[in-house]
């Protein structure tokens, strides 16, 4: 059963622009402690990186890069399940250590685009096929970290940019969630991964 939550994704690891650190049935200590590193890198990210972007919901963009480099090197069902572990603990203790800032929507926009990766990626796909599931996952992790913005706002629980969030209209504030979400998907599969893959590739 853990070898079936964690099988590899041999789709993935043709189309990574990266070699993956192995190949075997079942996952390794080695792989395990790539995929939390890359999760905590993506806590960094959020945590001490802030960039005056006046665009609501950019955050994800700052979280992406790790989560995808995550799946190229280590390319398995759930990686994107222990990569959201990693970045929730390496947040938390960080919250705990007053190191960095950590808006609650950004990083549910990072934990969340771990596992919803891992859906939008079953089964096999390359090329833009591969880019587009990337595209939606993004979407979908942001319009989450949404959600919780504002429920936050209307129950006037302050969440960090308050105020910015209020003076856009919904129909703007929707717009820039999905477009950072898609842009981020977007970079996090053109990256780290082929739009083309060798015709021997896609026959083994």
């Amino acid at each position: 059963m853990l070898a079936a939550a964690f099988a590899p994704k041999l789709s993935l690891k043709k189309s990574s622009r990266l070699p993956a650190i192995s190949g075997a049935a079942n996952i390794s200590a080695a792989e395990l402690a790539c995929l939390l590193v890359c999760g905590a890198m993506a806590a960094l990210a959020i945590g001490l990186l802030h960039l005056s972007l006046r665009l609501p919901g950019h955050a994800i963009l700052r979280g992406v890069l790790p989560m995808a480099m995550g799946l190229a090197i280590v390319p398995r069902r759930s990686a994107g399940f222990i990569m959201a572990i990693g970045a929730a603990v390496t947040a938390t203790a960080m919250s705990a250590a007053q190191i960095g800032t950590f808006p609650p929507t950004a990083m549910l926009s990072v934990l969340a685009l771990g596992p919803v990766m891992d859906v939008a990626l079953l089964g096999r796909s390359s090329g833009w096929r591969l880019y587009a599931r990337f595209v939606l996952a993004g979407i979908v992790a942001n319009l989450l970290a949404y959600a919780l913005k504002a429920a936050g706002v209307q129950l006037s629980i302050e969440m960090g940019g308050g105020g910015q969030f209020r003076s856009f209209s919904l129909p703007v504030i929707l717009t820039s969630y999905v477009f950072c979400g898609a842009l981020a998907g977007f970079i996090g599969a053109a990256v780290w991964f082929r739009t083309r893959v060798d015709d021997d590739l896609r026959r083994n």
